[in-house]
């Protein structure tokens, strides 16, 4: 582990520009569950209609109800899910990746989580392709505000702005990224130089690409996982352990690198 640490050490602190791609699991360790896997959301519960998004444009009255009462009601996956983010904090993992961007090692985060903790830890270019649950997002004109503070009397909420219909900012199933978005994660896929992977299962598309249309442009890929994922044959280097523990020896073995060329 100690090698494979240096090794990506040394790609970091010799790219020019390095990203990181980051997934749930990254999460599970501030006490998030997944959504895959033994334990989570969906194994338990059951995964979401695929149709999700059509549900609520066909009647986004209903949808916000049955939301409303969901978040209140014990025992069902959205109410898990909430009342987990919400107690949530960010771990070594997330601080670690901060502290890399901070130095100047780590140009942004790409992350598929919704749980905001990787602005909460201090990163400060963060591009949420999935969007973020303490957020809402007008469906017309795309502002999107924070959720807390927000009056939600009545169903559905609809916006300031242009009087389009508010959902949620995260995205359901069936329905497009905001283009915005996606084209700003397209764009810092095909700039890096090295990309790092955390907590990603690689399942998940159009993110289980990027690293390998990184690949394609030269980047070094380094990954950090419990376990083989579906992007660690496209690896350089991979690094087998917890992110919380590993990110902050990453971190320690590139300022070791860093003062050494000083």
């Amino acid at each position: 582990m100690n090698e494979a640490i240096e090794r990506a050490a040394g790609i970091l602190t010799g790219a020019e520009y390095a990203i990181a791609l980051t997934g749930a699991g990254l999460s599970v360790e501030s006490g998030i569950p997944s959504f895959r896997g033994p334990g989570g959301l969906w194994t338990r519960y059951g995964q979401p209609s695929n149709l999700s998004y059509r549900v609520f444009s066909r009647d986004p009255q209903e949808w916000w109800e049955n939301r409303l009462r969901d978040e209140a009601t014990p025992d069902n996956p959205t109410y898990d899910l909430k009342a987990a983010v919400d107690a949530a904090e960010p771990n070594a993992g997330h601080i670690a990746l901060a502290e890399l961007e901070s130095a100047g090692l780590l140009k942004s985060v790409i992350t598929q989580n919704v749980d905001g903790l990787h602005g909460r830890a201090g990163s400060g270019k963060v591009l949420e392709i999935h969007g973020n649950r303490n957020y809402l997002r007008c469906v017309g004109c795309g502002k999107r505000q924070p959720r807390e503070g927000y009056p939600i009397t009545d169903l559905p909420p609809t916006c300031a702005e242009c009087g389009g219909v508010i959902k949620l900012d995260t995205v359901m199933f069936g329905e497009p990224i905001p283009a915005t978005t996606l084209a700003a994660c397209v764009a810092e896929v095909q700039r890096c130089d090295a990309m790092l992977l955390v907590g990603t299962s690689g399942a998940v598309n159009p993110a289980a690409q990027f690293p390998l249309v990184a690949r394609e442009h030269g980047a070094h890929i380094i990954e950090v996982n419990p376990m083989p994922t579906e992007l660690t044959g496209a690896a350089d280097v991979v690094i087998t352990g917890a992110a919380g523990d590993i990110l902050p020896a990453l971190l320690s073995a590139t300022k070791n690198r860093v003062n050494e060329t000083d």
